[in-house]
């Protein structure tokens, strides 16, 4: 066999190794794809993306479906490849709570994301075991996500979360 057909050889099992590999590991080349592989493998969607919060070298998809409200963590991986956080955290909205959420803590981060089912709400507060409040006053449709990174601070966890009016007074109050 001449060089240049074991070149040619080579390089055609170096791409299929290197595909075989990308698959293997669940890398995508963008955050949508892996956002959708991850809803597959769920069994969960196809959800309406609400949402893309870029935080650091990650991308927090809000996303909904039917009755469903998710929040999906990708993170840049391998310089141009896009790969899975962690498994999307899914509520079901309960149309009869002003406020419908749920937390993570997956280090170094912490976050809380829901719904609002009430109007009237304009603020949404949260309460670290740190004593840190972190709030959003802008919302996404109905949808809220809240981000706070722990890195620094070592561990933290969700204490309450509050809503308020336009008034500041608490609409919604819950606490953990």
């Amino acid at each position: 066999m001449s060089r240049s057909k074991k070149l040619i050889r080579n390089i055609f099992i170096i791409i299929l190794l290197s595909l075989f590999l990308i698959a293997w590991l669940g890398l995508s080349f963008t955050p949508l794809s892996v956002y959708k592989k991850v809803e597959r493998g769920n069994h969960f969607g196809p959800s309406q993306i609400v949402h893309i919060e870029d935080y650091k070298n990650n991308k927090f998809i809000l996303g909904r479906y039917d009755r469903w409200v998710s929040c999906s963590n990708v993170r840049r991986a391998l310089l141009f490849f896009w790969a899975a956080e962690s498994v999307p955290i899914t509520i079901e909205n309960d149309n009869n709570k002003a406020l419908c959420y749920t937390w993570s803590n997956y280090n170094p981060m912490f976050k809380v994301h829901g719904v609002i089912n009430d109007e009237k709400i304009k603020k949404v507060e949260v309460t670290l075991s740190n004593g840190d409040i972190i709030s959003q006053t802008e919302f996404y449709d109905d949808l809220f996500l809240l981000i706070y990174d722990t890195k620094i601070k070592g561990d933290i966890y969700f204490d309450s979360i509050r809503a308020y009016d336009g008034e500041s007074n608490i609409v919604f109050e819950s606490e953990y």
